[in-house]
């Protein structure tokens, strides 16, 4: 006849916060990775603003 035998509770616990640690860090680095998706490319916008400030300058001198 076999024992029935169950996981220590401590076990049951480490696994439970390994799970809630894993979600919460790839909860973290997916909201990292969009805040990076939605900044705007500060070196675009400075060539942009560049190109305005060239035409500007084209249109005033003629």
């Amino acid at each position: 006849m076999m024992k029935n035998r169950c996981l220590p509770c401590y076990l049951i616990l480490r696994n439970i916060v390994i799970l809630l640690l894993t979600t919460a860090g790839l909860v973290y680095y997916s909201a990292e990775l969009q805040a990076r998706a939605n900044q705007p490319n500060l070196e675009a916008a400075a060539l942009r603003q560049l190109f305005v400030y060239q035409l500007l300058n084209r249109m005033e001198s003629e």
